[in-house]
């Protein structure tokens, strides 16, 4: 029976990493290891994990100094982890599923895939509210990566917390390595080409947000290095010739097109002119063509105009994108 590993990364999250360690331990899947890497916190993490460390499936390790969020994950998949199989967990996160890891690895063994995902619920720690995203609702139980890899620009997402991957081929496909806010999405995109994949139409697993996520920072630089998502597995599928060069220029210009739209609603509804006027700035540069099919998208236009009044963009995000949490976020962005 393989070895799954379930990394989790924990920096300065003592109150938050018993129930993630609590929520792995509780997965009925029988060959598990959980492998904690503290990231050289400063709170009591260490006494917390005392309490977990005497199950042999428990392994924590504490660095030595901080090396960052994006090193810590590569330090727990590339070093302490050892299964064949792994799953990315931050600290803060949790599992509501306690099948879900033996799902997971059954579809995986009966159909010989690389990867399996499934949905994952949002929880807004100030309101205790969680919130189900409608998103990737239509997907089947086994799919080609490459369709999915065309189709992601649609909305499509891949929840990490919930994505159980051949651990080797991460690896050897550079898994962490690019510094930017989608370093995940990013790794995730490459893996699935050319592979066959899975999905569990489950809610298996709760991101929780509480103003502190690094997915919330809307930093100007942060925003704009964050296209490397895109770039890079482009640039890998036209190494692999995974696709027409037309069909890969295509991909680019509309995954873009949904990172850009994103990040410009963003900043319009944050009411943050400087850094709207920042991102039409880098993308005049960057891609004109992007632009100019973005400024002249009917949907974006209507849209620009619908975020000015809040229970209209509530409905819309909710009820006709299926994307509540997107709007969710905001009150988080914006409060402090």
């Amino acid at each position: 029976m393989k070895k799954v590993s379930i990394a989790i990364t924990a920096y300065n999250q003592a109150h938050y990493i018993g129930r993630a360690v609590e929520s792995t331990l509780a997965q009925d899947y029988p060959n598990l290891e959980v492998v904690v890497s503290d990231n050289h916190s400063t709170d009591p993490i260490q006494e917390v994990m005392a309490r977990y460390t005497p199950d042999p499936r428990v392994k924590y390790f504490r660095n030595e100094t901080n090396l960052g969020m994006i090193g810590n994950f590569r330090k727990a998949l590339y070093e302490y982890s050892t299964g064949d199989y792994a799953l990315h967990l931050d600290g803060d996160d949790y599992f509501i599923d306690p099948g879900y890891i033996r799902r997971a690895m059954d579809l995986m063994n009966r159909r010989n895939l690389t990867m399996v995902f499934a949905r994952s619920k949002s929880l807004y720690e100030r309101d205790n509210v969680l919130i189900e995203d409608k998103v990737n609702g239509n997907l089947p139980e086994v799919m080609d990566g490459n369709w999915l890899f065309l189709n992601f620009y649609k909305g499509y997402s891949l929840p990490t917390l919930t994505v159980v991957h051949d651990r080797p081929y991460a690896m050897e496909i550079g898994f962490f390595e690019k510094s930017i806010r989608s370093t995940d999405w990013e790794g995730l995109l490459k893996l699935i080409i050319g592979k066959k994949i899975g999905f569990v139409n489950r809610f298996v697993g709760v991101w929780r947000r509480h103003g502190m996520n690094y997915t919330l920072n809307q930093d100007l630089d942060k925003i704009l290095s964050n296209v490397e998502y895109i770039d890079s597995p482009y640039r890998f599928a036209m190494s692999r010739k995974a696709f027409p060069e037309e069909v890969l220029d295509l991909w680019r210009r509309r995954m873009l097109k949904r990172y850009f739209v994103q990040v410009l609603l963003r900043a319009a509804i944050t009411k943050n002119s400087a850094q709207e006027q920042g991102i039409v700035e880098f993308l005049l540069k960057y891609d004109r063509e992007v632009y100019d099919n973005i400024r002249m998208d009917p949907r974006f236009i209507v849209m620009k105009m619908v975020i000015r009044n809040r229970r209209i963009t509530y409905f819309v995000f909710k009820h006709i994108l299926k994307q509540e949490s997107f709007i969710k976020d905001f009150e988080y962005i914006q409060s402090p």
